[in-house]
């Protein structure tokens, strides 16, 4: 099982001014000099970077895709304050991240007075190859003794990248930082915050695509929507597996019976390669499961359209919802790939 990330203060003695790229195992540890701004403020507090208590992870592989590990989401840091003395005026801080794994469109703070969070300041991203630097600010007081829970919660707003393909990337490349660069204070060493992955562990990768076609259909009064026609490609690079299944989810009024037809594998006939499983009502939905009968080897793809027979007649239920999907016979495998584009739901979902 591949351990969780970290998310850690740099040890002490490290100037709050460098940016690591260090993962949580310490090696290699590569620091990117971050320049200082031409007016500096002072203070006799001491500013420190804690965790938010908070956070998550995303699933990635190595490069050569025969390792998975977690990667840690920069959700955020807190800025503390670990003197007795309070501190009043500017914070400026440095933010790095892989511009390949994250796309950053503004960041907030919350300084915990509760009104909520508010948009802070920010130039960039400076680029250096992959890494993007961001310098966020905002003007703030810090109360003494500030802890996770009531020191300023600063937070970037965050699109994910790594969804297939661009699911792969070396682990010491994922780690995100943050680091103090205004106020100077009595310790410059606690004001650097460091995001690392967790132990990457073998991996035999393996997932699928899906993509559909609907129909609407009128029935009792009213319309609902199911699948018609699908695609699943196997994205490798290790085969699915025999008992992967299809699973097509719809209003029982537009059907008792659906057949998967017209099965073809790479452009030839395969009509025992889907194999109905399962038929079953529940919660207002039919679900009808059919199971892969051969493994899809890397690029396979396996294209069937479904055919209903039957249906009870009455008026769909209201805000119920159609949606065709691949997954794993081992559910929630972490091997799987793509698993955000194996599911299709209905138009307008």
């Amino acid at each position: 099982m591949s351990s969780a990330p970290s998310t850690s203060p740099v040890s002490r003695g490290l100037d709050r001014r460098s940016v690591l790229k260090a993962g949580a195992w310490s090696v290699p540890v590569i620091a990117v000099a971050v320049a200082a701004p031409a007016a500096s403020a002072s203070t006799t507090a001491n500013l420190a970077l804690l965790s938010p208590q908070f956070g998550s992870g995303v699933p990635m592989f190595t490069p050569s895709l025969t390792q998975r590990y977690v990667a840690s989401e920069p959700v955020g840091v807190v800025v503390g304050n670990t003197s007795g003395t309070a501190y009043s005026g500017p914070v400026v801080m440095r933010f790095e991240v892989d511009r390949r794994l994250w796309e950053v469109s503004g960041f907030t703070y919350d300084p915990r007075d509760g009104q909520g969070e508010r948009a802070a300041s920010f130039s960039g991203p400076d680029v250096s190859g992959d890494r993007a630097v961001y310098t966020v600010s905002f003007a703030a007081t810090v109360a003494p003794d500030s802890d996770p829970y009531t020191g300023i919660l600063v937070r970037p707003q965050l699109t994910f990248l790594g969804d297939y393909p661009n699911d792969t990337l070396a682990p010491e490349d994922s780690t995100s930082s943050w680091v103090i660069v205004d106020p100077s204070d009595t310790d410059p060493s606690d004001g650097v915050w460091v995001n690392g992955p967790g132990d990457p562990v073998d991996a035999t990768p393996f997932g699928a695509t899906l993509t559909a076609d609907f129909e609407r259909v009128d029935v009792g009064g009213g319309s609902a929507y199911r699948p018609t026609r699908a695609t699943l490609t196997s994205v490798g690079p290790n085969p699915t597996a025999v008992g992967d299944v299809v699973r097509v989810g719809f209003d029982p009024a537009l059907g008792d019976l659906v057949v998967a037809q017209a099965v073809t594998l790479n452009g030839s006939a395969a009509p025992d390669l889907l194999s109905e499983q399962t038929n079953t009502v529940s919660g207002g939905q039919r679900s009808v499961v059919f199971a892969l009968t051969s493994p899809l080897a890397a690029d396979d793809r396996v294209e069937f359209t479904l055919a209903y027979e039957g249906g009870s007649g009455a008026t769909p239920l209201a805000g119920g919802s159609s949606q065709i999907s691949y997954s794993a016979a081992t559910a929630n495998d972490p091997n799987q790939r793509a698993v955000s584009q194996s599911y299709i739901n209905q138009p307008g979902s």
